[in-house]
């Protein structure tokens, strides 16, 4: 334990003291650029732990001898010499597969590190001896065969043409197969001209039917026309490219007959041996699918769910639900099968199970995945005999009726999935983009703080990721992950965005300078507008013809509530928060502390520059300070600028000084109104201002009276908890 603690620690003073070494000796590493790209890779190395010391060191005993970080080997010298620095990195493979970065001279391992992984570029290569121990781990992982009380007879489909090689591996795989024993095979031919059908009457030990058709079916057809003659309860659709493992049965009938309403069941599948393959040749023995799942795009697009990791991360996934399986391995009750119609017919070798699987869920049936069933299919042998011209035309078609039959229904049901983090059409939950100037900790963006605390009661509530997108920083450039982009910006121009994800929501939320707003040309492109302000919305309506939807701020009641303790820095009877922007402010001309007898305290940018307001300045403070500062005063001014006064739009102070149980006082009579009835104590000049803080101080019966009549309001009505729920339904009810 002592030499393993010891490692650690030498490993976390290398990140921190080698890339001085990497200064040191940069003529080892050519320019200027590539050499800080190489202390950052250094470092992303490290924290990911893609460099493996004991491996390296065991392999490589001069190093070990010499005694030189292991590491700074590796990019001096050892990638020179073709070493790799794991087993999951192979050095030669990733320079030939990336010519650039061959050209641009950056060591391989630190290209993967910074630019590779992110570009999702290929970095393995298993050797014979990972590929034997990695079937081996896959073939033990099945060992542990299910029971099953009830054994029905079922109906295992396979459609033939020209697949002797392929049909043999599985009849003979079935021969030796521990498991299920209480089925028939009905093999369906559609006129082979190579030796198939001999080949598949040489296993009279299986209970085999073989239909030999004259002419050469549609999958979907032959299917279809198989299931006739099927004497079963149940059907398992199995293609010829498959090899089975132990005991892929019993778990596919223990999920149909245990659980309710089911349509379809499928399996695991898992790439073979790949290293002769064309396409496919860094998939051997990784996943192949795990279910069908959608995402958006051009259009809403079927792909294999983990297609291409490895195995073995994914081995600890229970039976789920999921939207849809491939018909390589599928089990289906008969009846159901013929309730929904069975195989779609115009479909010519392709979406015709993803078509079926969707009928199932439309009908309200439950589809299922069982990871616990596993088989390896080749469907890569099988793809690399077709011509791709004919492949690519077929796909076409298929794709053409697939869009125009499912591709309205997905996108109402990919969006439901992804609002309630179900998972089923999806394997992720919604990601909402906010577009905000900075996003940095120490900003003074009050956008940002904003979207902030929005966002955290929208992954809180509902599980959903948040991404911001920062002026200037790329921020058209938007990710195909990103469901939904709120704009906290008017100079956010979204003609310009680019993305692959054609249904991206686009959402603007003026919260003041409405005019800006509504004066670009792009304001009524958005597909949804918000706005914190009644009369803005009635303004946004009438110009751009775009309903406007009431969406005030609001405040986080974990950040701002009575439990906060006061600080003795903070102390005082009243204060004010707020920057000034050298922009006309009433309180400038409307208060005056000197001729209050109570103790007042300023925070914020820039109001050194008032002269009578020195005294009482104490700086900007970070907005995560804020809740100190409100629970160690009584009463907070709202100095609502003329922007929002003149619209009506309700500032966050506001609701913030509320929630932290303590008293506002407001130059906005319209925000009053229509959030608050007006029941806030309002100010409309230098005695009205000076008259309401006095009262209020000497009547803390009177002044925490009125605390608990806001505070009522904004607990009920204005939290971002609630604000959350409506944006929820805002999204879910709007239609593409």
């Amino acid at each position: 334990m002592q030499k393993r603690q010891l490692h650690s620690l030498k490993q976390k003073l290398a990140s921190k003291l080698y890339p001085l070494a990497l200064l040191k000796n940069k003529n080892k590493i050519g320019n200027l650029k590539n050499l800080f790209i190489t202390i950052k890779g250094y470092r992303q190395i490290r924290k990911n732990n893609l460099f493996d010391t004991e491996y390296y060191l065991e392999n490589h005993e001069s190093v070990r001898k010499d005694g030189m970080d292991a590491l700074l080997h590796y990019i001096y010298y050892g990638s020179k010499k073709g070493y790799n620095p794991s087993t999951e990195f192979n050095t030669n493979k990733y320079l030939k597969e990336n010519k650039d970065v061959e050209k641009s001279n950056i060591n391989p391992l630190i290209h993967y590190a910074v630019y590779g992984i992110s570009e999702n570029r290929k970095n393995t290569s298993l050797t014979k001896k990972q590929i034997e121990k990695l079937r081996e781990k896959i073939n033990n992982d099945n060992k542990n065969k299910l029971p099953l009380i009830k054994k029905p007879l079922v109906s295992i489909i396979i459609i033939t043409h020209n697949g002797e090689n392929h049909i043999k591996r599985l009849l003979t795989k079935f021969t030796k197969l521990k498991q299920y024993n209480n089925y028939e095979l009905i093999i369906w031919d559609n006129a082979s001209e190579d030796n198939t059908k001999d080949t598949i009457k040489k296993f009279t030990n299986l209970n085999i039917t073989l239909i030999e058709n004259k002419t050469n079916e549609t999958f979907s057809k032959a299917n279809n026309e198989a299931v006739k003659k099927a004497k079963g309860n149940y059907l398992l659709f199995l293609n010829n490219d498959i090899e089975p493992l132990d005991g892929f049965i019993n778990h596919l009938m223990n999920v149909i007959l245990n659980k309710e309403n089911v349509g379809c069941v499928g399996a695991r599948l898992i790439y073979p041996d790949c290293s002769n393959s064309k396409i496919n040749q860094e998939k051997s023995y990784t996943i192949q699918h795990e279910g069908i799942i959608f995402k958006a795009c051009d259009y809403i697009k079927p792909v294999n769910k983990n297609n291409g990791q490895k195995y073995y991360t994914n081995t600890n996934i229970q039976v789920q639900q999921i939207i849809a399986i491939t018909a390589a391995c599928m089990l289906i009750k008969k009846s159901v099968f013929n309730k929904v119609g069975g195989f779609q017919e115009e479909y010519v070798y392709g979406y015709e199970d993803v078509d079926l699987c969707l009928k199932l869920h439309k009908s309200g049936y439950k589809n299922y995945y069982t990871p616990q069933a596993m088989l390896y299919h080749y469907e890569f042998g099988t793809q690399e005999m077709e011509e791709n011209k004919v492949v690519t035309q077929r796909r076409e078609k298929n794709h053409e009726i697939f869009i125009k039959k499912w591709n309205t229904y997905l996108k109402k049901q990919l969006k439901m999935d992804l609002i309630n983090n179900n998972q089923i059409i999806t394997d992720k939950s919604l990601t909402i983009a906010f577009v905000v100037t900075q996003a940095q900790k120490n900003t003074t963006a009050g956008d940002y703080f904003t979207a902030q605390t929005l966002a955290s009661s929208l992954k809180r509530e509902y599980g959903w990721n948040i991404k911001y997108l920062e002026k200037g920083k790329d921020w058209y450039n938007i990710p195909e992950y990103v469901d939904v982009i709120i704009s906290m910006l008017d100079t956010y121009n979204i003609e310009k965005i680019k993305t692959n994800n054609k249904y991206i929501i686009k959402i603007a939320w003026p919260r003041n300078w409405f005019d800006r707003w509504m004066n670009k040309d792009y304001f009524k492109d958005y597909n949804i507008i918000l706005s914190s302000s009644k009369k803005a919305c009635a303004s946004i309506t009438q110009k751009t013809g775009k309903k406007a939807i009431f969406y005030p701020i609001a405040t986080d009641t974990d950040m701002f509530n009575e439990n906060i303790s006061p600080q003795k820095k903070y102390e005082s009877d009243y204060c004010f928060t707020g920057s000034y922007w050298m922009a006309k402010r009433e309180i400038i001309d409307f208060l005056d502390p000197t001729q209050i007898k109570h103790t007042f305290k300023l925070y914020g940018a820039n109001w050194d520059k008032i002269e009578k307001f020195k005294p009482y300045y104490q700086g900007f403070i970070n907005y995560k300070e804020i809740p100190q500062i409100y629970a160690s005063t009584k009463i907070v001014i709202d100095d609502a600028n003329h922007v929002t006064k003149e619209w009506g739009s309700v500032n966050s102070r506001v609701f913030d000084t509320i929630a932290s149980g303590k008293l506002v006082i407001t130059n906005g009579n319209w925000g009053n109104q229509d959030l608050f009835n007006g029941k806030i104590p309002e100010y409309h000049s230098k005695e009205e201002l000076k008259d309401v803080i006095n009262y209020y101080m000497e009547h803390s019966d009177k002044r925490n009276e009125k605390i608990k009549e806001l505070q009522k309001i904004v607990l009920n009505k204005h939290t971002y908890t609630i604000r959350a729920k409506k944006l929820k339904r805002i999204i879910e009810e709007y239609e593409f």
